[in-house]
């Protein structure tokens, strides 16, 4: 990937972060949870999956 072609990853990654700690910390907060009720709803389906 050349310079010319605009922000690496990297930088999108490093920019993206920067903008949810700095202007939107409840978006933040707000990954997290969801996440968490993912990992949950994963979990949730695996052991009901195993019980029947």
């Amino acid at each position: 990937m050349s310079e010319q072609e605009g922000t690496t990853f990297v930088q999108w990654r490093e920019r993206a972060q920067n903008e949810i700690t700095e202007e939107r910390p409840q978006m933040r907060v707000l990954l997290i949870v969801a996440a968490a009720v993912v990992i949950l709803g994963i979990v949730a389906g695996t052991v009901t999956l195993m019980m029947s």
